[in-house]
């Protein structure tokens, strides 16, 4: 077993669960050889063949596609598995690829329905090459125990890929088996679904607005996970709220019940109505519903609407309005880990209480008498900030904002002219200038010659604060920010947009140890819009300084230090879109002090200049040329290339040897590019910054999203008087060891939670099924709960590990330009911004349609 810190039960608890192989249990597998294999490649060229017929939309040649078929038509989850996700000991035995389902399937239904999935797929009524290889295979149970090794000199885990998902089916299986009692009296049952995740199926949320009826299906992913060190697998959970579109559009899949409790949900893709094409109602992809017919089962059907009652088909989507609000609430994720602890009886995984805390926001904007120096820092001796905007009232919302930078007690810019420059500090100037054509949403290309405070004196930077307006509901079909961005980045200006679709909230009341207050409203758009302008300008002011460095913390920063973000991502744009998929390498370096006199200033590498430069610089060369490189993808032969990039990349800035150098990456991002970041070889392969030769390297992980634990409550401090509700965690971070290898966790409610609002915080009091009928305004509302972000150090140079953990935990919590946390510490929150705001951003597909 893992050796852990003592005390755990005091610590952070998480939905996740380290997985005894002896206790997975078997499955059915069918090994299929080279003859399927061949029959396979011949029937994929021929589907390939007949593009252009009319219903080529419906279906791609893979095996999803067959397991979907398989799937629909047996009743039972069916995956099928490539050679890549094999054991070596089977593609020794001539295995090629692997059919892995809960139950044997019906050898009659088995041939049934992959000659009709064959025949349908090549429009062929003969079509008959792969049921025959199919029905000569002999199905094996086997235990999936086999398939788990652990290597003996480094205790890492080892298993198939296939034993990733396949686990999944069985752990959830006996999270199933026990209805789940909420606060006591309550029962929620979980059914399976043929994605191996657990649907509240029976017991669906509905609730009335103005004009309809939402219904939503409260649910439970799964996922098998590691942690670094990767001596154990663990499964991971975390809990949903589908809510259902009211309508088909753009919903690619659905929610099956066959009408049998035994049996498990079956998700299917489908094809939304698209009248252009004459598909006037939704459809199944990939034929599923002529193979279930073909094999004598009930038909499957789409009802082309939906109404007042939740039905038996339930469309998967991300509606923007909803009558039922997202999130299921920390009270229900904290009471679904006492459910599984006791169904898997076996503890969750969970992080010693270290005495590491992380300090209180520093808020508010950049104080006037430290911008003087931040704009010092940035490189350039003077800022000019240009105020574009189209309505009055966006221009009152800038002065408003923009005043506040100013050291003297008066309204600086009250009663201000157009295109009359105004000094706030000795370096720091505003000028407003009317720009209705530029901002407009029209096509066509945009010009900026015609505004004469764009073209920068020598020494003098130009930031622009530019209106837009946008209304997520209908999307201008011509959108000005990325073209005007553009336009801008090309004369040497960096822009932020400030939204005028908006209306000043209503003040708030929040009650507080039965003290009532009355909150008034903030721009906060605003207020944030200026604060990222200046950002993008490189800015900096001392709070960074201050969140990292005060003497009485535990692992305070304490030396001069250079951190550097590295962010890496594949861009891929929306299928037939006609744009090239590319790669993005971003690295921002910050050079970072414990003396709070000196600003911390920051560099990003220029592919355009070949060298490191400012960061306003830097996000202006980005903005002015294509996203990334479309020579390089995420691909595993181009790691060596992107390894390559990037070393160039640090050579070319000349670090300093005398400071200690500290390189922050993504996990996602940069998983399988070096070695020493993956799990299984955490620290003991290759890093980024191998070739420097830095004297005193070192690079530290983070990870968020579903690679990391989601934390349900803390075991330490007071404890809340109602047993079914959480005790959540505040500023401590906390410490698993992984046998010998160390990794920590920063787990926090969101700021929406904390703010206090009660809509926010009523996950807390209840769960969607709990609410009170006096109270069920609150059922429409987003139920806000709990994030994490792992650290863990790769390479420590002369820091000690938990020295660095805190570091990355504190650059974290304090936001360089605005007043909470951020995802990603600052270096690499800095790298990130520049491909968020490209303008190819707006190639991206739409979110897919989960739940």
């Amino acid at each position: 077993m893992t050796k852990q810190p003592a005390d755990l039960d005091s610590g952070l608890h998480t939905l996740c669960y380290r997985i005894d192989p002896g206790t997975l249990g078997e499955l059915v597998v069918y090994p299929l050889t080279a003859e399927f294999l061949a029959a396979w490649d011949g029937f994929t060229q021929r589907v390939k063949s007949l593009r252009g017929r009319a219903d080529h939309e419906r279906f791609t040649p893979s095996y999803s596609a067959l397991a979907t078929a398989l799937t629909a038509a047996s009743n039972q989850v069916v995956r099928l598995f490539a050679r890549f996700f094999l054991s070596s000991e089977d593609t020794s035995n001539g295995v090629v690829a692997l059919m892995v389902s809960a139950t044997v399937i019906d050898p009659w239904t088995l041939t049934t329905a992959v000659r009709k999935f064959e025949q349908l797929s090549v429009g062929d009524a003969g079509a008959d090459t792969l049921a025959p290889l199919m029905s000569g295979i002999q199905p094996q149970y086997r235990r999936l125990s086999e398939f788990i090794t652990t290597n003996p000199h480094t205790g890492v885990v080892q298993a198939p890929g296939w034993i990733f998902d396949a686990a999944r089916w069985t752990l959830a299986a006996r999270i199933a088996a026990e209805p789940m009692l909420i606060d006591g009296y309550l029962p929620v049952t979980f059914r399976l679904d043929t994605e191996g995740h657990l649907v509240a199926y029976d017991d669906a949320l509905t609730r009335a607005s103005k004009n309809s009826v939402g219904h939503a299906t409260v649910h439970v992913s799964t996922k098998i996970i590691t942690v670094p060190g990767a001596t154990g697998l663990y499964l991971r959970l975390d809990a949903h709220v589908a809510r259902h579109p009211y309508t088909w559009s753009f919903v690619k899949n659905v929610w099956l019940d066959r009408g049998d409790p035994a049996l498990p949900i079956v998700k299917l893709p489908i094809l939304s109505p698209y009248p252009a094409k004459g598909r006037d109602h939704p459809v199944f992809k990939g034929y599923t519903a002529e193979v279930v017919e073909s094999c004598g089962l009930d038909p499957i059907t789409l009802p082309t609407e939906f109404g007042a009652m939740v039905g038996t088909v339930r469309p998967i989507g991300k509606p923007r309005k909803h009558s039922i609000g997202k999130g299921p609430g920390v009270r229900f994720l904290f009471q679904l880990g006492q459910h599984v602890t006791r169904q898997l009886a076996t503890p969750p995984l969970r992080y010693a209480k270290t005495p590491i805390t992380v300090a209180a926001h520093i808020t508010g904007p950049i104080p006037p008498d430290q911008l003087d120096d931040a704009i010092a820092a940035s490189g350039v001796d003077r800022l000019l900030l240009v105020g574009l905007y189209s309505t009055p009232g966006v221009r009152r919302r800038m002065i408003d904002v923009l005043a506040g930078y100013s050291p003297s007690p008066d309204h600086p810019l009250a009663g201000i002219d157009d295109d009359t420059p105004v000094a706030l500090t000795p370096r720091l100037s505003v000028v407003l200038h009317k720009a209705e054509a530029l901002l407009a949403h029209t096509p066509g290309t945009r010009s900026v010659q015609a505004i004469p405070w764009l073209e920068a004196p020598d020494g003098t930077g130009v930031i622009a604060f530019a209106e837009t307006e946008w209304n997520p509901e209908h999307p201008p079909e011509h959108d000005a920010k990325y073209p005007v961005r553009r336009a801008l980045a090309n004369v040497g200006v960096v822009v932020q947009f400030l939204n005028s679709n908006w209306i000043l909230p209503k003040p708030r009341k929040t009650k507080v140890k039965g003290v009532v207050r009355i909150i008034q409203a903030k721009d906060e758009p605003a207020i944030a819009a200026g604060r990222d302008l200046l950002r993008q300008a490189g800015l900096i002011d001392n709070r960074l300084a201050r969140a990292t460095t005060k003497a009485t913390m535990k692992g305070r920063l304490d030396r001069d230090a250079t951190l550097v973000g590295i962010h890496i991502r594949q861009h891929t744009p929306r299928r037939g879109s006609g744009a090239r998929t590319r790669l993005v390498i971003c690295l921002v370096a910050i050079h970072a002090s414990p003396d709070l006199t000196k600003p911390w200033h920051v560099e990003t590498f220029s592919d355009q200049h070949q060298r490191w430069v400012p960061y306003r610089i830097g996000n202006l060369a980005y903005h002015t040329g294509d996203l990334g490189t479309d020579k390089l993808t995420r691909e595993y032969k181009h790691n060596p290339k992107i390894r390559d990039l990037v070393e160039e990349s640090l050579t070319a800035a000349k670090f300093d040897r005398d400071k200690p150098l500290v390189i922050f990456v993504d996990a996602q991002g940069c998983k399988g590019i070096w070695p020493g970041l993956n799990d299984s070889s955490f620290g003991t392969g290759l890093l980024p910054g191998a070739t420097l030769a830095h004297p005193d390297l070192a690079v530290v992980r983070c990870a968020n999203g579903d690679r990391v634990a989601q934390p349900t409550h803390r075991g330490h401090g007071g404890t809340s008087a109602d047993p079914h509700q959480p005790d959540l965690p505040r500023a401590s971070l906390y410490e698993h060891d992984e046998d010998g290898t160390s990794s920590w966790l920063l787990a926090q409610p969101t700021r929406t939670y904390r703010a206090g609002a009660m809509s926010a915080r009523a996950g807390g009091a209840y769960t969607r099924w709990t609410v009170p009928d006096d109270k069920q305004a609150l059922t429409g509302k987003d139920w806000h709960g709990l994030t994490a972000i792992e650290i863990a150090v790769a390479a420590a140079g002369s820091w000690p590990e938990r020295h660095l953990a805190a570091l990355t935990a504190r650059l974290c919590q304090q936001a360089a330009s605005w007043d909470d946390r951020t995802q990603s510490p600052t270096p690499l929150h800095l790298a990130q911004r520049p491909d968020l705001d490209h303008p190819q951003r707006a190639e991206l597909p739409e979110e897919a349609d989960e739940p």
